[in-house]
């Protein structure tokens, strides 16, 4: 039997199936390459193993009854963070998040308003004053890290996805989901227990697609990691969980 991998039920995005960044980021563990683009094909199941298969020139997926659920490879990614905001400034900003009571999933990992945030990452970015940027104050649990206190690349990728989709959804607008996650997390450490700033910002908007990147700096405004997400909108806000 080769290797298999879990999604505990701790790690979910909708109620019934895996987080979107925390999925691409197990994929993106086992490509040999700084930057990884990840595709989700269908809903990540909960609680039941998945085959890992490794292909060709550094790609790698995930399997489930040999379906594709996710697949990626290395990847480039030509994106330029803006300027960060202060901790004190991401902090306000929480105020203004959109769908802060009207979440579609309030217990997602990334972002749920109804999670703990010491079990949970609950990133809810809002819009910063006089800027065209998204934000959250961030101070990583220990549990995200390693043995050097540094959040693993695998709560980075969690931790960039859902602010790609704060700022690339319009609010207006019905489910979203993440569809492709492009990501550079290790530009600089992230260290648990000090501050950090997630910034999200627009990229494009196209019919049922959209795009969105977002950046994590620390408290010495040093980019750490920066991602582009590309969401979907569901034509049937009903199929949450189905094969976008």
């Amino acid at each position: 039997m080769g290797e298999q991998v879990v999604i505990e039920r701790r790690f979910n995005g909708p109620p019934d199936s895996g987080h979107g960044g925390y999925v691409c980021g197990l994929v993106a563990e086992r490509i040999d390459a700084p930057v990884a683009a990840v595709s989700l094909r269908r809903p990540p199941p909960l609680g039941r193993p998945l085959e890992v298969h490794r292909g060709a020139e550094g790609a790698a997926a995930l399997l489930d009854g040999g379906e594709i659920v996710a697949d990626g490879a290395p990847a480039a990614l030509e994106l330029t963070a803006p300027q960060t905001v202060s901790f004190a400034a991401a902090e306000t900003a929480l105020a203004s998040n959109p769908w802060f009571t009207k979440h579609p999933f309030p217990t997602c990992f990334g972002c749920g308003p109804d999670r703990d945030p010491e079990d949970a990452l609950r990133l809810i970015l809002g819009r910063v004053a006089g800027r065209d940027l998204m934000a959250d104050s961030w101070v990583p649990d220990a549990s995200l890290a390693d043995e050097q206190g540094h959040v693993t690349p695998l709560f980075v990728w969690a931790a960039l996805d859902c602010p790609t989709g704060a700022a690339a959804i319009d609010p207006h607008s019905g489910p979203h989901v993440l569809a492709r996650l492009t990501a550079d997390p290790s530009r600089a450490p992230i260290v648990a227990g000090e501050p950090h700033v997630v910034l999200a910002w627009l990229i494009a908007r196209d019919g049922r697609k959209s795009r969105g990147g977002s950046a994590i700096y620390n408290a010495h405004e040093r980019l750490c990691a920066v991602a582009e997400g590309l969401w979907i909108q569901l034509r049937d806000p009903s199929l949450v969980g189905a094969k976008v």
